[in-house]
Formats: structure tokens, sequence, C-alpha cells
């Protein structure tokens, strides 16, 4: 692909070659990364790659990605180059590239509680936004105030009915394109909000692998956790390669050292098969599979 559509490269953030980013260390290099820094910046990369003819997905921080094995073709655009935060009383507004950590650290300093369930949880606001992440009970649609977007070109607000919030779902896509959101949190103590931090962390560590891993693998199904049904049909500490799904929960899928993606969707459809083989329930990837330039989910 021509980078030439983008003369000012750092403003784009543009990268030819660059290796995937995917939390699981698989995956060939991508053709071009793309991370604006403006949403004025934004809106010029989808104009120039649609004008171009050019494939492009749109990510945020890419943690809950897998890459193909293979050089990704066309252009992956980011959403973790916009960075910003803006407080109003207990209203936060975030730029998508925000890290929910850091910014749940940032609110626990002002005594503002809220984010503490996903504290721990990687990945970016516009990424949790868009497959509204959540975790303990809780989903991030709870605090949205709204939502800022870039869609046909043209920066928009939606209010949270607008946004088509469901089970990790959202209307936010190529189409799209989460560029920030206000969030309403809550005054509390630092002291309690850091508390609360610390249980979270704890409950994660206790029950989820450490190191490279992708997770949640499937959606819950049925109101059950996915890992239950995994591990009812046996497959905790199954292997395809370098691939393992996670003795400590079974929908984590762990690279034990030199694993392909082609591996973990071996595995996944494994699993996933001998699931429904097992009990006759039918499991839905949460990781976003990327093959070649398309999105598989």
């Amino acid at each position: 692909m021509d980078c030439g559509y983008f003369t000012d490269r750092e403003e784009f953030g543009a990268r030819q070659g660059a290796p995937s980013f995917s939390a699981f260390g698989s995956g060939g290099d991508i053709e071009l990364l793309l991370a604006p820094t403006s949403a004025a910046a934004f809106a010029e990369a989808v104009r120039a790659l649609r004008l171009g003819g050019e494939r492009f997905e749109v990510l945020g921080r890419a943690t809950n990605v897998l890459f193909p094995d293979c050089r990704t073709e066309g252009a992956v655009l980011s959403t973790g180059g916009l960075r910003g935060e803006e407080v109003r009383g207990g209203t936060v507004w975030l730029a998508a590239g925000e890290k929910l950590g850091a910014a749940a650290q940032r609110a626990q300093k002002r005594g503002l509680s809220g984010l503490e369930n996903i504290a721990s949880v990687p990945g970016s606001i516009g990424g949790a936004i868009a497959m509204n992440a959540g975790a303990y009970g809780r989903e991030i649609c709870e605090l949205v105030e709204y939502v800022d977007v870039l869609s046909d070109g043209k920066t928009a607000r939606l209010s949270p009915q607008e946004c088509g919030f469901g089970y990790r779902s959202s209307v936010f896509g190529k189409d799209t394109i989460v560029i920030g959101a206000a969030l309403k949190l809550v005054q509390a103590s630092p002291y309690d909000v850091a508390e609360s931090m610390r249980e979270f962390k704890r409950r994660r560590t206790a029950s989820q692998p450490s190191g490279r891993s992708l997770g949640s693998v499937f959606r819950r199904a049925e109101g059950t956790s996915a890992g239950w049904f995994v591990e009812r049909a046996g497959f905790k500490g199954a292997r395809a390669g370098g691939a393992e799904v996670s003795r400590k929960h079974a929908n984590f899928i762990v690279n034990r050292g030199g694993a392909t993606s082609a591996d973990f969707v071996e595995l996944m459809e494994r699993v996933r098969d001998g699931v429904k083989a097992y009990c006759g329930t039918e499991l839905v990837p949460e990781v976003v599979i990327l093959r070649g330039s398309q999105i598989l989910h």
C-alpha cells in the first residue's frame, strides 16, 4: 500500500510493515498501521482509505484480537492514538485511546468511583465502549453519559439509547467509530475506591491466567460463563501446538511458547465443537479474529 496518502506520518501514526500487537503474541506483520492522534486526522485517514479503495479495519488497542499468521493486508486503523481527558464534577470524558487501567487510577486519586471493576481489564476506552466491556456483573454502558463518534466523515454525539448496547455489542464499528466517551462516576473516598480496585484485582489474579493469552474466548451462553461449559466438556489443559486452554480459567487460551494464530483457531474450534457435542450448547466467540483484512466474530 502506498503510504503517500499520509504525508504527516506523526499526525497519522503511519507505520508500514508494523508487527502484530496481539495480546496472544502471534500473527504476522500489518501492511499499514495507522493510529491518528486527533479526530480530524482520523476522519482524514478514513476518507483517504476509502477514496483509494483500500481495505481497512478499525480496532482499539487490540487486546482481544487475534491477527493472522500471514501478513494482514490492507490497513489497521487504531484508535489507540486518540488521547485526552476532561473532568467536570463527576463526569469524566476520555478519548478512545485512553487505557482503562490508567483512567481508573486517575479517577481513584480524584475520589471518583465506577471504574473499579474494569481497572485490571486490558484495553482502551474506545474498545471497551464498542464491545460494551464488563466484569463482575457490571458493564461500561451503565456509566455512559454520551459517546462522541465519527460517522460519514463527521463527528456526532450519541446518547446511551442511540448506542445500541447489548451483551458485548453496540452499534460501533467501521462505519460509526468511537472517538471518546463521557462516563458518569460518583464521588467516594479515594481510600475506599483504592480498596475496591485492589479487591477486584485480587479476584482477577486468583481466577485468570497471567502471561500472553486471549480471553474471554467465548461469550456467556444460556446465562452461564462459557468456561463452565468448556470445563465440563473436559477441555481444561487441551492443547494445539503452543496454544493451551488455561488450567486456571477454561475460557482463556494461553500461549505456552511459540503458539501460532492457527494453533489458537484450531483449539478454539475443537473446544466449540466439543461443547456442542457434549451438551448441545453453541459457544459464540468473543475474541475478534482477523483473517486477511476481514474480521470474523
